[in-house]
């Protein structure tokens, strides 16, 4: 079977990290960013150039995949776009990390689940999207950041119940610390692609907002809505 691996939102910490573990597993590795200064020298990777802040461009990323490499397995989704400016926030900019955070990835999903039906039954047909606990903790002062990763999480939620029977699969990850406390700046490049590489290799669907702890996988936190604070800006 053809595996590849298509990454939205390439750089050089945690989708390196995947990238570099499905490679590992003898996965092509197509990935996705506006400029290709994060793929290093020997990076056996096919790179396209996409600006995501334009959702309607993400149609002509999978149909550059079809057409030179086939249809991927796996798509994972880890764009982000995220503001300091609060509620002060120009609405212009907010439609940008909108389109960012969650109208690209819908994009992306929509594409991938046409792929997905091509497949053969063996296939892996696993949609991850790279996120955090922003949908139930609001941090100051992240509020277009947090609204695009609450709606993306509804997103996969709603893909991980209504498509069950699919075999698809559908996740929303979100790397933590084993007390529950968000990773923030130093996620682990190795932790992500080892998970990833796990939530793609299981043949059932497992729990859509899937909190993994470096070195355990997923763990279950009790969670709750609650107020994070400040965002801890570098500085």
């Amino acid at each position: 079977m053809n595996k590849i691996i298509l990454i939205f939102g390439f750089g050089p910490r945690i989708a390196a990290g995947v990238a570099r573990a499905f490679a590992s597993r003898g996965y092509k590795v197509v990935v996705v960013s506006r400029t290709k200064k994060a793929i290093e020298p020997g990076d056996d990777y096919l790179w396209i150039q996409a600006d995501l802040s334009d959702a309607f461009s993400v149609e002509g990323v999978f149909t550059t995949v079809r057409s030179k490499l086939g249809i991927p397995s796996v798509v994972v989704y880890n764009a982000f776009a995220f503001s300091t400016e609060g509620f002060d926030q120009p609405l212009s900019s907010v439609i940008t990390d909108a389109h960012i955070n969650t109208f690209s990835a819908y994009a992306a999903a929509q594409q991938a689940m046409k792929g997905f039906a091509e497949l053969p039954p063996d296939a892996s047909k696993t949609f991850i999207y790279t996120s955090n606990k922003l949908h139930l903790m609001p941090i100051e002062p992240l509020v277009s950041f947090g609204m695009g990763k609450a709606a993306s999480a509804h997103m996969i939620h709603y893909l991980a119940e209504v498509y069950k029977s699919s075999g698809y699969k559908f996740y929303h990850t979100d790397n933590r610390e084993l007390s529950g406390v968000p990773r923030y700046y130093n996620p682990s490049p190795e932790a992500h692609g080892e998970h990833y590489l796990r939530l793609a290799e299981e043949k059932e669907q497992g729990p859509w907002n899937n909190t993994f702890v470096d070195g355990k996988g997923y763990v279950k936190f009790d969670e709750s809505l609650t107020f994070g604070g400040r965002f801890p800006l570098p500085g």
